[in-house]
């Protein structure tokens, strides 16, 4: 097992320890496999290349996400079956490692202290806003084993990830049952969205699981590196993403999108409207709409 040496910034906010009493900071996304490239790696046959990863979001926040492994994480005695948000003190293995995840007492300051620091620096950027989330996941969740659902959720979420990055984009947050991701409009080209709907839309054909995307082109505000949780995407826009995509479930669409996405994408998509409606904390009727890609079936 391949572990960093300790981090000893005055500013460090979590950490590994594993069972041997070897720890590493993490200061940034933490990725755990067998392949040379991860932060800590293990080396067993146990463990898949990619396994697991610790996600840090919204500042202060680590989320503990199996990758759809062969032989699970096992987070607290409990095989892993969606993303975690981890607590100071949670137990987790992986193969034959243990660790124990810390976090300090004072992590939200900490974030504040830093987030000040980041504020010169915060601007607002025309943002491709996507949310994609599991239809029903209760119910999947009380239907399959444990490890099957791992598994489904796990390959699901490393795909989606894959596709989303391929393209340029970034996962933002992961929600326990989906994830929110984002492209800067001025780093990006309609192209790249495309191909991203397009992977996206393979495997929603697939259903394993069945799963909702929404798509929103909106203004958030955003510093330092957002995918690290440095500073989170923040702003009325992204507010408004998951209102529609409340919208979204209880209409039972799957592929939904706003008129802002649907004017910049309108020679790639084709769009039906599902009329205008209210959502909380907004004035007036938003119209959303029904997607798919030019010459697909609605």
């Amino acid at each position: 097992m391949s572990l960093p040496e300790k981090n000893s910034r005055a500013d460090e906010v979590a950490w590994l320890e594993s069972s041997a009493g070897r720890r590493t900071s993490i200061c940034h996304d933490c990725s755990i496999g067998r392949g040379r490239n991860n932060t800590v790696i293990l080396d067993s046959q146990k463990v898949s290349r990619r396994h697991a990863l610790i996600h840090w979001q919204n500042g202060c926040e680590f989320w503990l996400i199996d990758l759809g492994s062969s032989n699970g994480t096992y987070l607290n005695h409990r095989r892993l079956a969606a993303p975690s948000l981890l607590r100071d003190g949670d137990k987790f293995i992986i193969g034959e490692a243990e660790f124990v995840f810390h976090q300090t007492d004072d992590a939200e300051a900490l974030y504040r202290t830093s987030l000040a620091r980041t504020l010169p620096n915060i601007e607002t950027s025309r943002c491709w806003l996507l949310l994609a989330d599991i239809e029903h996941f209760t119910a999947l969740s009380q239907q399959l084993e444990p490890a099957r659902l791992s598994e489904i959720v796990g390959n699901w979420l490393i795909n989606c990830k894959d596709a989303i990055e391929r393209c340029g984009g970034c996962i933002d947050k992961y929600l326990g049952d989906g994830f929110l991701a984002f492209w800067r409009k001025e780093h990006c080209n309609a192209d790249e969205i495309v191909t991203a709907l397009v992977a996206l839309e393979e495997l929603q054909v697939k259903e394993e699981p069945r799963f909702r995307v929404v798509l929103h082109l909106g203004d958030v505000t955003a510093g330092g590196m957002p995918s690290l949780g440095e500073t989170p995407l923040l702003g009325r826009d992204l507010n408004f993403l998951f209102r529609v995509e409340k919208s979204a479930s209880r209409l039972g669409e799957h592929r939904v999108a706003t008129i802002s996405a649907v004017e910049a994408l309108a020679h790639r998509i084709e769009a039906t409207t599902l009329g205008s409606h209210s959502l909380d904390g907004f004035e007036g009727k938003n119209e959303l709409f029904r997607f798919c890609l030019k010459n697909t079936p609605l």
